[in-house]
């Protein structure tokens, strides 16, 4: 069944509002993977001096150390890249309702003419 030219101003309407909330989301992830990388990157810094032993061993030691700041980075990066995905699936979603209402437009015009079989 082929939407309505109402409904499809109402979901493209929809689509908006949700790509306003998604660009306003991403820069709040953007924030928190900035803080996360930074929170790790000093703990892991710190881990490292107050370790002792080769460098190696010290190197060993502030990552396991600092596990748990690593696993919060990763993750503060993994919402930021899915929320950025959704942005772009969300853009994929309004051109596909430009086209279906352009198209839509096309039927009713042709209809009208007599010219759509």
């Amino acid at each position: 069944m082929i939407p309505s030219q109402s409904e499809i101003v109402l979901r493209l309407a929809e689509l908006s509002r949700l790509l306003d909330k998604a660009t306003q989301e991403i820069a709040e992830l953007d924030e928190a993977a900035v803080r996360a990388k930074q929170a790790h990157e000093v703990a892991s810094a710190r881990a490292y001096l107050n370790a002792e032993g080769a460098v190696d061993t010290r190197k060993a030691i502030a990552v396991v150390k600092v596990a748990e700041q690593a696993l919060q980075r990763e993750l503060a990066e993994a919402k930021h890249r899915a929320c950025r995905e959704r942005v772009r699936t969300i853009g994929v979603q309004i051109d596909v309702g430009r086209t279906m209402s352009a198209a839509t437009r096309n039927q009713l015009a042709a209809e009208a003419t007599g010219q759509w079989t």
